[in-house]
């Protein structure tokens, strides 16, 4: 008995219209070698009996499986997916097509979905490495598939990256925050493993030494304890009482979470507490509350620059290493003012 779940194949399209399989391959790779008469009834019989490629077993013949694929942590973060979602966009240019590994997510180690990428000879990778990624990286280097970095730089570069100016934005916020007068700030940090938390706290900290202001000025929040107080809907407990007249934010989404926990305690945004995030999410989600954020100086630049580097990289391996720092700036959006008298 033929089992149910069995996939048409070059040689059912063959039985149906009476040519042979190879016959049947070459219309289907439009040879113009066969005549247009030929081709247009094998690929009307391929459409009737819903014959799809098998592009596992193409690119064991070619090399090529013209998929790429993005390994992230975070997909539910909406800056990383508007991002990847511009990504995509842009590969079909190239007749690429964009797949999605969220580790996280799905409960992989660095090991399971390193496997699985491999596995699929995919033609690329994109990849937000972070301090546990070495071993994902080399791995991936030593098997010769292009690789490009996004948002993150690790020391000792070994692959293509993009990302923003970590350092130059970090010290933006501080600045745009100590120009109106705050002294006394909250720092809620993102994971220390990753490159764009350290430089972001050291381009504020830096801001805040030009005005010698020291570290006793910054309440550090970390990243694991502001997201446990979260899932144990204990954020007030973390952010009050505000020892501080102003916040500096990893990102938009832990901005707008200590945001909209300080306004239903009754504080006034910016009036009593100043606030600035990163990543400028009210560029693609219009409907968010306004935040003063920082994030690149172009709309959607990484994408293309990302694209970009992943094409070159599969077109000439033996390009030297690139590293594309974006610039950013302030998106002011009126959650930044004056220090209240205290």
């Amino acid at each position: 008995m033929e089992p149910k779940n069995k996939r048409v194949t070059l040689k059912d399209i063959a039985n149906a219209c009476g040519y042979t399989v190879n016959t049947i391959s070459r219309a289907l790779r439009n040879d113009t070698r066969l005549p247009a008469e030929t081709i247009s009834k094998i690929q009307t019989a391929a459409a009737e009996l819903g014959y799809i490629r098998n592009v596992a077993a193409s690119s064991l013949r070619s090399g090529q499986t013209n998929l790429i694929v993005a390994i992230i942590d975070d997909i539910q973060n909406p800056y990383y997916s508007e991002m990847l979602a511009q990504i995509a966009l842009k590969l079909q240019a190239y007749d690429y097509h964009l797949f999605i590994l969220c580790s996280q997510f799905q409960g992989m180690n660095n090991a399971a979905a390193l496997s699985l990428v491999i596995s699929y000879n995919v033609s690329g990778i994109f990849l937000f490495p972070n301090a546990e990624s070495h071993y994902m990286i080399h791995t991936i280097n030593q098997n010769h598939i292009p690789m490009v970095f996004i948002g993150r730089e690790l020391p000792n570069p070994t692959n293509d990256v993009v990302r923003c100016d970590d350092y130059q934005g970090g010290y933006l916020a501080g600045k745009s925050l100590i120009n109106q007068g705050h002294r006394k700030f909250a720092f809620l940090s993102g994971s220390w493993n990753s490159a764009s938390q350290v430089l972001r706290y050291n381009g504020f900290m830096q801001a805040l030494a030009e005005s010698s202001l020291s570290a006793d000025n910054v309440r550090e929040v970390p990243y694991r304890n502001f997201q446990d107080a979260i899932v144990s809907n204990k954020l007030k407990e973390l952010l009050l009482p505000a020892d501080y007249t102003a916040i500096c934010a990893f990102s938009d989404l832990v901005a707008y979470s200590a945001m909209n926990t300080l306004l239903e305690e009754g504080y006034r945004i910016p009036e009593d507490i100043s606030i600035v995030g990163f990543d400028h999410l009210r560029q693609s989600l219009p409907h968010l509350l306004p935040l003063s954020s920082i994030s690149f100086a172009t709309s959607n630049p990484i994408s293309d620059e990302a694209v970009n580097l992943m094409v070159s990289r599969i077109k000439d391996p033996s390009l030297a290493i690139r590293s594309k720092v974006l610039s950013v700036k302030l998106y002011d959006e009126g959650t930044i003012g004056s220090a209240p008298q205290r």
